[in-house]
């Protein structure tokens, strides 16, 4: 990753944890009172937050990162299903990104900015809703604001209520653009100083992973296509045809998905299902149609829920994050893990009293006032940040030759270095090679890799057979003692690391030790790919064919005296 990218992303973590962190006060805050239009509200401050930051602050997509990291980190608080927030606050990055991109800095784009993002919030409430109820939530709906008119004797049919509305929110959205603009211009005059300055970063890199969790990425395509296909059953047929299976997925669903379907366990979730059915009953002139029309909905509501749980969760799969990083998005998994680990710091000296809600523009200049000290700790985590040496080159070129005598005049230099993790060695015969079997350095033990040779229980992968159970033991020879060792080594990393197999998920839990050190061995053909992979980590590439090991030994003791 390039130094202009990296600050980029490093400052888009920055805006995106103090917008996390405000969303989450606030947020909770508004809904646990039950305030109406709390999404509305959150976007309006979430504009004036982002303004503000544009007058700090430039880079190319950066509002657009922040947005993804923001989404991100909103959705891994307990109440929530991923999908909504995240989908809810990516189209206002993605909307003032679009306005700052045509129409530069200034009050026009802020105005577009806001306007947009006011109706999208609206819209994505509406859609929201109608995907969890159908289209008959909007005939109650309907009929309830009739029922509220004749009740009321008022006169404002539908037409004259959309133009008020509209009009609001176009107010609304231009009032964040004024008091946006307002507070960009005097942002370097925003109090600095805090409380409390000591930040303690716990990252970590694993923040979506479920651990015991077994993945399966083409259950998301699975879970779609049972949506789509139950939705449209329900609108055309009985319940009858569908009570029986339904019932048998929704089984299937809370056995594997039942800790992360929180929302169904909360009461108030199942008191608005009940009200639904008894205004349905209300409404309808035939109270069983009414009333078979409100069991469909809670049938729907409870699906669409479930659903978007599960694919929520699959989504999490290192498979997807492995894809991720092939795309080139590795910084966004680094500087996530750097925004999540600062919401502690940042909610600490925020302070917020309940007489603080009443001024949330007091809050929101505060939160941006730890931007530079959040910028500058980012900054310097980042540089001490594991080194990642690379052994590369062709093939059979010597590149574990030369890792076995590295490891050996470390040992001899220092006995008392630490160095675990695994080396391969070829199973040759006859100038041919046989398989591999890797060593647990840590330990000495050897167990067999693959072979050329088909064996029972074995997977083929170019033309060697592996073994899983030779996976298990590379894979606890990487992790054991991972936070004891002052090197780490891996021999070697190849295509399936690239899929998100292999030692990819042990690579994983190594990164999260920013104390650690590392040796890959990566062959010359896929340096790039492995590199494009993980391109937030601190890498040095040695060339076997040039590589000097005394040279090598002496830079490597230099930086583990530094650290």
């Amino acid at each position: 990753m390039t130094k202009d990218n990296e600050n980029i992303w490093l400052k888009a973590a920055v805006i995106g944890s103090i917008w996390a962190s405000f969303e989450i006060v606030f947020g909770s805050f508004f809904h646990s009172l039950r305030i109406p239009f709390a999404g509305t509200l959150l976007t309006f401050f979430s504009i004036i937050l982002l303004i503000s930051f544009s007058y700090k602050w430039q880079g190319k997509n950066l509002f657009l990162k922040a947005g993804i990291i923001a989404a991100l980190m909103r959705s891994l608080m307990p109440t929530s299903v991923i999908l909504g927030p995240l989908i809810g606050i990516m189209i206002e990055a993605v909307l003032f990104q679009i306005s700052i991109n045509l129409f530069k800095r200034n009050l026009l784009a802020f105005s577009i900015a806001g306007i947009l993002a006011m109706f999208s919030a609206i819209i994505h409430k509406v859609v929201s809703i109608i995907l969890i109820y159908g289209f008959d939530i909007v005939k109650i709906l309907k009929n309830l604001y009739y029922v509220f008119l004749h009740t009321t004797h008022l006169k404002l049919p539908l037409n004259d209520l959309f133009i008020i509305v509209v009009t609001a929110y176009v107010i609304v959205g231009f009032l964040s653009a004024i008091i946006g603009n307002q507070i960009g211009k005097s942002i370097n005059k925003i109090d600095t100083k805090i409380g409390d300055n000591t930040i303690k970063l716990d990252v970590k890199n694993n923040i979506f992973e479920l651990p015991d969790f077994h993945y399966h990425s083409k259950y998301i395509i699975f879970h779609l296509i049972i949506l789509v296909a139950t939705l449209f059953t329900l609108e055309i047929f009985p319940l009858q045809y569908i009570i029986i299976p339904l019932s048998i997925y929704m089984f299937f669903l809370f056995k594997r998905y039942g800790k992360s379907l929180r929302r169904l366990a909360k009461p108030l979730f199942w008191l608005q299902l009940v009200v639904i059915v008894l205004i349905a009953v209300w409404l309808w002139n035939d109270k069983i149609e009414g009333f078979i029309v409100g069991i469909k909905m809670i049938i729907r509501a409870i699906l669409v829920v479930s659903v978007f749980t599960a694919i929520s969760v699959e989504l999490k799969n290192p498979l997807v994050k492995s894809l991720l990083y092939k795309k080139g998005y590795s910084q966004l998994y680094a500087t996530l893990g750097l925004a999540t680990a600062a919401v502690p710091f940042i909610l600490k000296n925020l302070s917020v009293q309940k007489k603080d809600f009443l001024n949330p523009f007091k809050i929101l200049k505060k939160s941006i006032g730890l931007s530079d000290i959040l910028l500058e700790e980012f900054t310097n985590f980042i540089q001490k940040k594991n080194k990642i040496y690379i052994i590369s080159g062709e093939t059979r070129s010597g590149k574990t030759t030369f890792l076995k005598k590295i490891i050996k005049a470390l040992k001899e230099q220092n006995p008392q270095v630490k160095i675990g993790g695994i080396i391969a060695h070829g199973i040759d015969k006859n100038n041919e090679r046989l398989g591999f079997e890797i060593e647990d350095i840590y330990t000495g033990k050897k167990h067999q890799l693959c072979t050329t040779t088909q064996k029972p229980e074995s997977i083929k992968i170019g033309r060697f057979w592996f073994f899983e159970e030779g996976f298990r033991f590379g894979r606890k020879a990487i992790e054991t003692n991972i936070n004891d060792l002052d090197l780490l080594v891996i021999d070697e990393i190849g295509y399936l690391e690239l899929k998100g197999k292999g030692w990819f998920s042990s690579i994983e839990k190594a990164m999260q030790n920013q104390d650690l050190d590392m040796i890959w061995v990566v062959r010359k053909r896929i340096l790039e790919e492995v590199m494009k992979q993980w391109q937030h980590a601190n890498f040095e590439v040695i060339k076997v064919e040039n590589a000097n090991l005394e040279k090598f030994v002496l830079r490597f003791e230099k930086r583990a005296s530094s650290i």
